[in-house]
């Protein structure tokens, strides 16, 4: 028996950084979806064919701890499945595991000309995800929970990440998230059917884990001036949630622009290149359209979003976004997440 599972990407409306303070995110769940593929083989050997990670016949075994040990030293050094192994050690540690052959598949997450570039939509999220529901359906588990994945996600990061992506790729749809007391909460809300939103690729990827540990560091540096900063878009992730909770769509456009705004201070204060070149371009020509323009998750490159409630004003961004060389994604909304399925 195979088993495939599939879970989304996700874009941030509001919340990134503030989130780890305790502020509520706005998280939307798209149609990028990460596939994988687990069947039970006849002996304890796990096979890993992740070709996006330039992982092809790789092999492993759970050691008598459930710890996951790679045949292959060079390739554990590297720790590109650091995730995978995490979320098989998760799950052995609720059930005994068979031995299994993965298939990993996140080639939506990339651009589709060379040379292949992440586009920044949450992709190990979503391969977390699907992996974790895949593997509690092959140990004959109950369905993952958001909390046992997004503690097995920050694991393989070194503890850094507020699992908003996690817990997006879980739920689809759009949901406010809070990160409190170590603990995910997760409230699915309405996507305003005023509301018009395009995703813009600035054309290059970033590293969430690199620039949160440099926001870290700075941090240490400059507290107060964080705390400050990091108030500030606080407040505007709140104003942000409140808005569409209470369906003030023009209200919550506005704490968009703001927030783009409050990324921008805590760049130049950081010295994080949170608001890129590519990202300023970008906020310049939704400005010039009367739309509100912000960097998704981290920022310094990878996917911004932009909102609007008037079709036409949409239309002038994204025409001047082609203008300007850069590329729009054509994404929709995931209202499903994480599907699940079993082939006889």
């Amino acid at each position: 028996m195979k088993i495939r599972a599939s879970a989304p990407g996700k874009l941030v409306l509001t919340g990134e950084y503030a989130v780890l303070e305790g502020a509520p995110a706005l998280v939307l769940a798209v149609d990028r979806r990460a596939q994988v593929s687990v069947e039970a083989l006849p002996d304890q050997a796990i096979v890993i064919d992740a070709p996006d990670l330039d992982v092809v016949g790789a092999t492993a075994r759970l050691d008598a701890g459930g710890r996951l040990v790679l045949d292959d030293a060079a390739l554990a050094a590297g720790g590109r499945l650091a995730l995978f192994g995490s979320i098989v050690e998760s799950v052995a540690a609720l059930a005994q595991l068979p031995g299994f052959h993965a298939g990993l598949d996140t080639h939506a997450f990339f651009s589709p000309e060379p040379p292949r570039r992440k586009l920044g939509l949450g992709s190990s999220a979503a391969l977390g995800v699907a992996l974790g529901g895949a593997l509690h359906a092959l140990a004959g588990l109950e369905p993952t929970s958001a909390g046992s994945l997004i503690a097995a996600h920050r694991r393989a990061q070194g503890g850094v990440g507020s699992g908003l992506d996690i817990a997006a790729s879980l739920a689809g749809g759009l949901i406010s998230y809070v990160w409190r007391e170590d603990q995910p909460q997760v409230t699915p809300v309405d996507w305003p059917a005023e509301l018009e939103f395009c995703c813009a690729w600035s054309g290059r990827p970033a590293s969430t884990g690199v620039f949160l540990r440099s926001l870290a560091d700075w941090r240490a540096r400059a507290p107060v001036r964080h705390a400050a900063l990091m108030g500030d878009l606080a407040s505007c992730a709140r104003v942000a949630a409140g808005a569409l909770l209470e369906h003030r769509t023009d209200t919550l456009i506005e704490a968009v622009d703001a927030y783009a705004a409050g990324l921008a201070r805590l760049g130049a204060a950081s010295g994080l290149d949170i608001m890129s070149a590519e990202h300023r371009a970008l906020r310049a020509v939704a400005a010039d359209c009367g739309v509100a323009y912000k960097p998704c998750g981290a920022g310094g490159g990878d996917v911004g979003l932009a909102v609007a409630a008037d079709a036409g004003r949409m239309a002038a961004f994204r025409r001047g976004v082609l203008h300007a060389g850069l590329r729009i994604l054509e994404l929709q909304p995931a209202r499903q997440g994480l599907r699940v399925h079993r082939d006889n």
